[in-house]
């Protein structure tokens, strides 16, 4: 049995997972940039037994299988994703709070498909601070662990006490902060989907940090365009350089191609202006690279994951 001969394949999953299976199913709806062509199979399980499910039938017909939060961070290129994408909209969705024996500490833990915004606001109300720095990025929290998202004010990283996932090739695994490690935009998560993780936070004043949530909030409202589609970002910046200065400066701002701009307002920032594909927006960074190289002698790094195309697929958990 294989994808190409799948009749069989999906009766399977209709049987397991009813209308939480699709099949050749767009993936624009279900990604920031509103681009990119179907995947082959799009699931949404609801809890582990159907995540192990998924990957024993996967493994056992050689389907590869990539894995999706909310897409803020990723494209899909125009011919879409073969094999299984696995979407965690409808998984892992609780918060709950767990006894801390650290006097002022608070431990919160979070469910993987949880969107990054919901857990700032339950963390407001609840008055606990140290999640000011996701103030206004979007995504979920297993994308953000992946990514370890974050601005200036901080990282997913710097506050992670314990964290459980699927390893795609070895299974579950549940481990501490210190026996993870993480740097700029990158964890050691990148094979694997998370179902927890557990934060540290603190005891402060809802009104205190609202305050502080709403200052960096406007703050990116006035520096990054917010009214089109985008991953935020599209390079990393460098340890002595702004990657949006470096393309500035490189007299990019404003190009287009087909219906994708780099932004005039965020030189990092490439949007979909209303009917861009995803060949548009790969052109542009193909641009920005060979100008900014050639101008400046930098290697500028993406920060948007690019997913689909050939049958290798991959397994990761995007944003």
């Amino acid at each position: 049995m294989s994808i190409n001969n799948s009749s069989k394949l999906f009766s399977l999953f209709e049987e397991k997972l009813g209308d939480r299976a699709q099949f050749n199913a767009p993936l624009a709806p279900h990604v920031a940039y509103q681009v990119g062509g179907p995947a082959d199979i799009l699931v949404f399980p609801n809890n582990e037994e159907e995540l192990n499910w998924i990957d024993t039938l996967a493994k056992s017909n050689q389907i590869p299988q990539t894995v999706i939060g909310t897409g803020t961070n990723l494209l899909v290129v125009d011919e879409g994703i073969r094999g299984i994408v696995i979407s965690l909209a409808k998984a892992f969705q609780t918060i709950e709070e767990i006894p801390s024996n650290e006097p002022g500490k608070v431990w919160i833990k979070c469910g993987g498909g949880v969107l990054k915004p919901t857990l700032l606001k339950w963390a407001i109300e609840k008055g606990y601070t140290g999640l000011e720095f996701s103030s206004g990025v979007p995504g979920t929290i297993g994308g953000g662990i992946y990514m370890n998202a974050g601005t200036k004010y901080g990282c997913y990283g710097d506050i992670l006490k314990e964290l459980r996932f699927f390893d795609f090739n070895t299974g579950f695994k549940q481990l501490k902060r210190q026996d993870l490690h993480f740097s700029y935009r990158e964890s050691e998560v990148r094979n694997s989907l998370v179902i927890w993780a557990m934060f540290e936070l603190q005891h402060g004043d809802s009104a205190t940090i609202r305050k502080e949530v709403d200052r960096i909030i406007l703050e990116r409202a006035e520096k990054q365009p917010l009214d089109f589609p985008s991953c935020g970002s599209t390079f990393k910046n460098g340890s002595d350089y702004s990657s949006g200065r470096l393309i500035e400066k490189a007299g990019l701002k404003g190009l287009c191609v087909g219906g994708a701009e780099i932004s005039t307002k965020h030189a990092n920032f490439i949007l979909n202006k209303g009917n861009a594909t995803a060949k548009d927006i790969l052109t542009l960074i193909d641009i920005i690279k060979v100008r900014v190289r050639e101008q400046f002698g930098v290697t500028l790094e993406c920060e948007v994951c690019v997913l689909g195309g050939q049958l290798e697929g991959t397994k990761s958990q995007k944003n």
